[in-house]
């Protein structure tokens, strides 16, 4: 609510009483009704209130200092009407914040992800995006059933376009502020341009979940290697299998770290002569949903990073092999190449 839209009602509420002039008499109708509960308070009648010429001393002798009668205009609904609009200009900010604002404000802490927090290292978005916990099985069966889930299925492009969905690592802005609590050093990380309409100090950046899911989903491809690469006419170049390994050690690091000390049971199965596991293990989940949808509305489009280019002035981080052009050679199979030269 625009502060235009608060002060002309508060100020016609002023304008509509007025404070009586000094040493003189306000005009009462012979018909007039007394209504001034300070009055009734003070047991005085509507002649003892009028017998006397001098306001000033009317107010001393009535027990009230004379800095009294400056606030004579604040009645009982004009307080009530200006509590109401105070209610209302703070409901309004405190819904604006829980509901729509993208950011909390300098200094402003929000109580958003208190459990999560626990056992997370800093993120921006822990006070931006309410991640609900909920319980949920996770379907460990071994075999598909009659309604597998499609991520469980052969590829396709009904597969595809679902691995897709939840494997696609978009970029958006955080600040330098954020860089610098995430242990980063914020002269080296990519600044987003200005001209460009960024805010100022705003640095380009992912969700390291969405990184391991897309390292899992190229590992399904390469399991199914025939289909995804083997109409290719040109070879493989070493960089595939380099990036293979990374996304193997990618999610190896991520499961010890994040490592639950969730149980599973073991059931006695038909056919089966030893104690068959059942890993259909009840977890305590966050909502991937939630931050799946913060990335798709906050998301930077292709065509806006495309235009991202190098300033002039900028921190270049050493290459991390000697000559990274080898990784880009044919390759056919991940024994093509001397691996400790990578």
């Amino acid at each position: 609510m625009r502060p235009s839209n608060i002060t002309a009602p508060v100020m016609s509420i002023f304008a509509t009483h007025k404070p009586p002039k000094y040493n003189s008499l306000p005009s009462v109708p012979e018909t007039a009704t007394d209504t001034d509960s300070e009055k009734t308070l003070l047991n005085t009648t509507k002649e003892d209130t009028f017998s006397c010429t001098d306001t000033e001393s009317s107010i001393s002798d009535s027990g009230y200092p004379p800095s009294r009668k400056r606030w004579g205009f604040l009645t009982t609904s004009t307080c009530v009407t200006l509590l109401n609009i105070s209610l209302l200009i703070g409901s309004s900010f405190c819904y604006y914040q829980a509901f729509h604002s993208k950011r909390p404000l300098p200094g402003y802490t929000t109580s958003l992800n208190d459990e999560l927090k626990e056992f997370s290292y800093f993120s921006p978005l822990l006070d931006v995006i309410d991640v609900p916990i909920k319980i949920e099985q996770i379907n460990g069966s071994l075999f598909p059933g009659r309604n597998p889930p499609i991520f469980r299925l052969p590829p396709s492009p009904e597969v595809d376009e679902a691995w897709e969905s939840v494997s696609h690592v978009a970029m958006f802005g955080i600040s330098t502020q954020d860089v610098i609590k995430l242990g980063k050093d914020p002269s080296k990380t990519v600044r987003l341009p200005e001209s460009l309409g960024f805010p100022p100090d705003t640095h380009l950046a992912q969700f390291d979940s969405i990184h391991q899911i897309h390292c899992l989903n190229a590992l399904r491809k390469a399991v199914f290697f025939d289909y995804y690469y083997g109409k290719k006419e040109k070879p493989l170049n070493r960089l595939h299998w380099i990036h293979l390994s990374h996304c193997a050690g990618i999610i190896l690091q991520n499961l010890m770290c994040q490592a639950n000390l969730d149980i599973i049971t073991l059931n006695w199965v038909d056919t089966q002569q030893n104690p068959f596991p059942d890993f259909s293990v009840n977890k305590k989940c966050r909502d991937f949903g939630v931050i799946k949808q913060w990335q798709e509305e906050h998301k930077l489009s292709e065509e806006l990073l495309k235009k991202i280019e190098r300033p002039e002035k900028y921190v270049e981080i050493p290459a991390p092999i000697q000559n990274i052009m080898d990784a880009f050679e044919a390759a056919k199979t991940p024994w093509d190449f001397d691996w400790t030269s990578m």
